[in-house]
């Protein structure tokens, strides 16, 4: 970006101070993301840079539009949305600190990564009560073709018990609020860069709602929107119109059970999703089986306690079930329930606890007061939850059948790709190991959460240097309007210093340009990822997709999956998929439960996915060979 190689730091800098470091750049003037890598060097010439290895580069990032501007500014409008929380209306601004919730102007946001915001910003805060929730409607914006949502998010600086869900959600005309994005955030020192094509809603005028919710207690839930826009080509203001009234969030006011305080005996810890990972698409109206999998890390036995509905989206669930073992400390149980998915296209959550024989609820976390949940998309005719078995060891198997309504296959014709990395053309498949870089078919997938998944993966290793990167350049493909590229990612098992950043690039046919359409971190934590990308802007044209995995730093142990990776087209023909028997577990099945599990989520209690670090969307290396 015309810096030069290295510049001098003009002062000392002692052991726990910090420093300033600027540095004069120009952004290209071709329209993209761009990606710049920088360490530092000390006076007696070796590099070093940051993290617990001092090896890990820090970053600018930036995106370069085509002349686009702001079509619509969330924070310079605040005032003219209608504000409301679990609590009840509210004005703008508010109070900071009120138990109500509130939203305020913040003119220089301070992120919890430490940095200052020359950007103008709206810092949320939810009703102060279990999962409470605060949100902004505003008056309905017509959205254009190419518009899109962006904005910097975070927990604010020094709130560091913040744990919450950012959403945005829409409504056009007096139809059903739904949302169009979700984003889980724990205070983690990272911030998230949104860029959310909006053209599946062109042509309409569309009440935008901001939401925040509590993950669990509200106490130190401070989170920042930064920037909010609507970017627009050639910018200009979208035509609003008179606000008025909309839907609650997807998530409802919680119930009374929330607010009483658990015995100190009863602990839970959550350990994974045994089905239904967070984001799991299904089909409108379809029964499935969620599981879960908990520890009791109290001291009391659990005999006679039950699951009980907390809030947020019942999905025909009962208010109660007993689990039917008993559950001595420091044992783990699976309990399952039988669900339905709604009957409209969204992004739902329901939020449940545990009670003991004594009536008083109890959940997650230290204090025992946060909810687990299920959460699942809705989605045209979806794709039904594949069934990988958990926790066997990994064994050769059959290539999977597609997922039904799968127009193009990328495991199945990885070898149609071309592969790259720095060192030249890799061979396909390549050689666990290569200092080169190598792609690898995997049947069944072990996943870091230490599941087997049975749909074929591939593993993606880059170029083992510094920054080392590794893409496969696919066939033409001509991309229907509603196409989306699904696959499940994230580090291969046992790959604990893995941490890389996964692209879905691509280039237009006749073109010699690569272009970066979607981009996503991934540092070894225990979760795995369901990516769910919509490719309707690329609709009416052959594009050459691109598999792109680089290394944040180090490439040594980045082994990077994409499972099923794959085009999703409703208008594809419908094909059977494997189902596969699941392994024996002690699972404890609440009253007429029947348990199938699919992808095991995270290893944390409840804690976000991989999904909080940040995404920058890096642009391929210069060495890249172009189709």
């Amino acid at each position: 970006m015309g810096a030069p190689t290295s510049l001098a730091i003009p002062t000392t800098v002692n052991p726990g101070q910090t420093v300033d470091l600027t540095v004069d750049m120009t952004s290209p003037s071709n329209a993209g993301h761009y990606f710049g890598y920088w360490k530092f060097k000390s006076n007696s010439g070796g590099n070093f840079g940051i993290g617990s290895n001092m090896n890990k580069s820090f970053w600018v990032e930036i995106n370069v539009g085509s002349s686009s501007g702001t079509g619509y500014d969330f924070t310079a409008n605040a005032a003219s949305a209608t504000w409301s929380s679990g609590a009840g209306a509210l004005t703008f601004p508010g109070t900071d600190g009120s138990a109500n919730g509130f939203g305020i102007n913040q003119a220089t946001p301070k992120l919890e990564s430490g940095v200052t915001s020359a950007q103008a910003g709206l810092l949320f805060a939810p009703n102060n009560v279990t999962n409470g929730y605060v949100q902004a409607s505003y008056p309905a914006f017509r959205v254009n073709s190419g518009d899109r949502f962006q904005a910097t998010i975070g927990c604010e600086h020094g709130a560091t018990q913040c744990y919450v869900a950012y959403s945005l959600n829409y409504q056009i005309g007096n139809g059903p609020v739904k949302t169009f994005w979700t984003f889980r955030e724990k205070y983690e020192g990272w911030t998230y860069n949104v860029n959310l094509d909006l053209s599946s809603l062109a042509n309409q005028d569309v009440k935008f709602i901001l939401v925040v919710n509590a993950a669990g207690s509200p106490t130190g839930d401070r989170a920042l929107w930064v920037n909010p826009i609507i970017a627009r080509a050639g910018g200009g203001t979208g035509a609003t119109a008179t606000p008025t009234a909309t839907g609650t969030p997807p998530t409802a006011t919680p119930t009374k059970t929330g607010t009483v305080q658990p015995n100190a005996c009863d602990r839970a810890q959550f350990v994974s999703d045994v089905t239904i990972p967070d984001g799991t698409v299904l089909a409108p109206g379809i029964g499935f089986s969620k599981t879960w999998r908990l520890k009791n890390v109290g001291t009391c036995t659990w005999t006679n306690y039950s699951l009980i509905y907390d809030s947020g989206e019942k999905m025909g669930g009962n208010d109660s079930y007993l689990i039917p073992n008993t559950v001595a400390p420091g044992q783990t149980v699976d309990i399952t329930i039988q669900l339905t998915s709604p009957t409209t296209a969204g992004t739902y959550r329901g939020y449940w606890k545990l009670k003991n024989n004594t009536g008083v609820p109890f959940g997650i976390g230290s204090a025992g007061t946060k909810s687990f949940w299920v959460e699942i998309k809705v989605s045209g005719t979806g794709i039904n939850p594949v069934t990988p078995t958990v926790g066997t060891p990994a064994t050769a198997g059959p290539t999977a059948t597609p997922a039904a309504g799968t127009s193009y296959d990328f495991a199945a014709n990885v070898c149609a790709a071309t592969w790259y990395s720095g060192a030249g053309t890799l061979p396909c498949p390549g050689t666990d190991g290569d200092a080169k870089g190598f792609v690898l078919i995997k049947n069944p997938s072990k996943l870091e959460t230490g599941a087997n998944d049975n749909r074929t993966g591939l593993l993606t290793n880059p170029q083992n240097i510094n920054n080392g990167y590794i893409q496969g350049i696919y066939p033409s493909y001509l991309v229907k309007a509603g196409d989306k590229f699904r696959a499940t990612i994230g580090c291969e098992g046992g790959a604990t210093s893995c941490y890389v950043v996964f692209r879905l690039d691509y280039s237009v046919s006749g073109s010699s340009s690569i272009q970066t359409f979607w981009a996503f971190v991934e540092k070894y934590e225990g979760g795995v990822y369901n990516a769910d990308i919509d490719l309707s802007a690329l609709a009416g044209q052959n594009i050459k997709f691109i598999l792109t995995v680089l290394a944040t730093g180090p490439a040594s142990g980045d082994r990077a999956l994409w499972v099923a990776p794959h085009i999703f087209s409703a208008s594809a023909s419908v094909v059977p998929t494997n189902t596969v028997t699941p392994s024996a577990t002690n699972t404890t099945m609440a009253p007429s439960a029947t348990a199938t599990p699919t992808i095991t989520n995270t290893s944390e209690p409840a804690t976000a996915t991989v999904t909080e670090t940040p995404a920058p969307s890096t642009e391929t290396p210069t060495s890249t060979p172009t189709p």
